[in-house]
């Protein structure tokens, strides 16, 4: 048998006005996942525990069978682990944005997505300036990279770059334990970064300059219990996204490098499906993250995410279908880990659908729900842990209801 999990990155929404009060999931999933859905089981899950009051985005470590309680410490912990840098018990790593600002406003959370070398290359120079004692620089790609504070502090709490955006910096500056040194190597990066070559250059063409470098997400690494042990299979994963991506190296997923796979909007659907298929030739399970639906939120465009909504169906969903019955019996189930709506332009907390399927489930001869947010309202196929779900996926099929 083989598994697939499929997780759409943010694809849940409200309905929208201007499609007819539906939801870019109900507009843009098309044939292949609504053939899908006649053939299996659709439900609601929540990801994470009602009273949960942190990042959204620990979601990812639910959906990966962990207990974001106890195993979700912070985004930077996880984006480290991607970037192969190992972590001490005691050292704390930070996600790291280069931002846009006029001195006093945060106004561009991403510098405009800069560019992947020039990113690289600003970092760099920030690390050969500073030299700073007990912490450490590791270039990712674009606008966001990786920070460790060596032996660093609990408690210290920083803002995200996304809802500091429009907004004073200093009222949105680090707190806690020895918050006042992140801030004052802040300012240290901002000198540093202003007559840079690449902002020089930025700012004759108009383009938003990587004025300083943002702190955030800190988190300590966490103790994992190997995915094979927790379910006695082990597998590989496609993803651009680093979050999941780090995961996936704590766990002992294989992870998989895919040409084309940014984990955004422009990702290439039928190469992560065809590198699906290839994994599956070797291993019995493949976790795919695909994070456009998310991205195009972010970005408040709703046409941008039912467009990825069908790219995903038709390109991704289509080919994987077209091929991977001729490897083995399979079982596939697709999930939202968080809705996150476009007009709010930013994830929430909530309910979302999920779907399970294969060829060896009968289709459904009436009553079948679709795979979108009316699936909410099911009361027979509900998971309200969604460290459980893989559970489901993993079951016998003449166990589920």
């Amino acid at each position: 048998m083989k598994y697939v999990l499929v997780i759409l990155d943010g694809a849940a929404d409200r309905a929208l006005k201007v499609l007819e009060n539906r939801s870019p999931l109900m507009v843009g999933a098309g044939e292949h996942l609504k053939a899908l859905a006649r053939r299996g089981r659709v439900g609601a899950v929540r990801c994470l525990p009602p009273d949960w009051k942190g990042d959204p985005e620990a979601a990812l470590v639910a959906l990966f069978g962990y207990d974001p309680r106890e195993d979700f410490t912070g985004r930077g912990a996880f984006d480290a682990a991607a970037l192969q840098v190992d972590l001490d018990h005691a050292d704390v790593a930070f996600r790291l944005h280069f931002v846009h600002t006029d001195g006093t406003t945060l106004l561009d959370p991403t510098t405009g997505r800069l560019g992947a070398e020039a990113g690289r290359t600003l970092l760099r120079h920030v690390d050969d300036t500073l030299r700073i004692r007990n912490m450490q620089f590791y270039p990712a790609e674009g606008h966001r990279h990786v920070m460790v504070w060596r032996d660093g502090p609990d408690g210290i709490r920083c803002t995200s770059p996304h809802d500091a955006a429009g907004k004073p910096l200093r009222a949105h500056f680090p707190t806690g334990d020895r918050a006042e040194r992140l801030t004052s190597i802040l300012w240290d990066t901002a000198e540093v970064l202003a007559d840079h070559p690449i902002n020089k250059r930025l700012r004759d063409t108009g383009k938003p300059t990587a004025d300083l470098l943002w702190p955030w997400a800190p988190g300590r690494s966490p103790n994992l219990t190997p995915f094979g042990w927790r379910h006695g299979i082990g597998g590989a994963c496609i993803a651009g996204n680093s979050m999941v991506r780090g995961l996936a190296r704590l766990s002992g997923l294989h992870v998989i490098d895919v040409p084309g796979a940014t984990g955004s909007l422009d990702t290439d659907y039928t190469m992560k499906a065809r590198a699906t298929l290839t994994a599956l030739e070797t291993y019995n399970f493949c976790l795919v993250h695909i994070e456009s639906p998310n991205a195009a939120s972010l970005a408040g465009d709703w046409e941008a995410k039912v467009d990825a909504i069908r790219r995903i169906d038709e390109r991704y969903v289509g080919t994987l279908l077209d091929r991977i019955g001729k490897l083995a019996d399979f079982r596939i189930m697709v999930v939202v880990d968080h809705p996150t709506p476009v007009e709010d332009r930013r994830p929430a907390l909530d309910w979302t659908p999920f779907m399970l399927t294969g060829n060896l489930f009968k289709p459904q001869s009436q009553g079948t729900l679709p795979f979108d947010e009316r699936a909410l309202d099911d009361v027979t196929h509900r998971c309200d842990e969604g460290r459980k779900l893989l559970d489901l996926l993993f079951e016998d099929a003449n166990a589920l209801p």
